[in-house]
């Protein structure tokens, strides 16, 4: 009998401290009607901390999106101010790609005309020496013309001296 009481009073002990650990839960937040017959709401502390900062977060969340609609817009108004900088670069580089093909046609023609300058210079190089040929050859000529003129007015000078003499002392 002894064993007994011992098992009953060990599952006496076991059950009220079974039943003190395992209280009934009760799920929060809930709602209840008060003495007055309203309806309220019962929740524990961490809930109304957390509904608390969800409020503050709330209020932090609708600033950000006013600044990120404000952001938004100086995104859009910068993109816009970037597209009308890309298509005035875009007819830049179209008119210096034109001024490129002009420069180039430009040097083609300029190229041409030194070309056809070196080839009058030689011509002219050649006339100049063809001409100064000619000079030397009529200063040679010249030469001889005055040597004949000399050695010809000299001996025309001497015969008409000597006929001049002679006709003297024949007279």
């Amino acid at each position: 009998m002894k064993n007994f009481l011992t098992l009953i009073i060990g599952m006496i002990l076991s059950l009220s401290a079974y039943s003190q650990y395992s209280q009934p839960k009760i799920d929060y937040p809930r709602f209840e009607i008060d003495s007055l017959g309203q309806q309220v709401l019962i929740m524990t502390i961490e809930q109304a901390q957390n509904l608390d900062n969800g409020t503050d977060l709330l209020v932090l969340l609708q600033k950000q999106n006013t600044q990120m609609g404000q952001y938004d817009s100086v995104c859009v108004k910068v993109i816009n101010d970037k597209e009308q900088v890309i298509a005035s670069q875009k007819m830049e580089i179209a008119k210096l790609k034109e001024s490129i093909n002009n420069k180039d046609l430009q040097i083609k023609a300029l190229q041409g005309e030194v070309a056809s300058y070196l080839k009058k210079i030689l011509i002219l190089e050649d006339q100049v020496d063809n001409r100064q040929q000619v000079i030397d050859e009529k200063n040679l000529q010249l030469r001889k013309m005055k040597t004949k003129m000399i050695v010809g007015g000299l001996g025309g000078g001497v015969a008409i001296i000597g006929l001049i003499l002679g006709l003297l002392l024949i007279h």
